[in-house]
């Protein structure tokens, strides 16, 4: 009985292992997708002038 809780054990492991490095992959992918693609975003710089010290 104990080596079979622990070979279902063992199978979820890699069943966990499995399922994380496809999303990992998955992640990866669309990083390098994105990649291809300017920055559409605007970009701009706030200035604001100095207070006089007081």
């Amino acid at each position: 009985m104990k080596i079979i809780v622990l070979l279902l054990a063992i199978l979820f492991m890699f069943i966990g292992i499995f399922k994380k490095t496809a999303d990992d992959l998955k992640e990866i992918a669309v990083r390098t997708e994105m990649k291809q693609y300017p920055n559409l975003l605007p970009q701009f710089e706030v200035v604001a002038k100095r207070l006089p010290r007081s």
